[in-house]
């Protein structure tokens, strides 16, 4: 099964290590 592709809008103090954490669970991200 295909992982969903996840987008993040305005990353700042908080949404860097959230998307860090998002391409180290190997989802794609936008």
């Amino acid at each position: 099964m295909e992982r969903p592709r996840v987008g993040f809008i305005g990353l700042g103090t908080m949404g860097e290590p959230m998307a860090r954490n998002v391409l180290r669970g190997g989802f794609p991200l936008t």
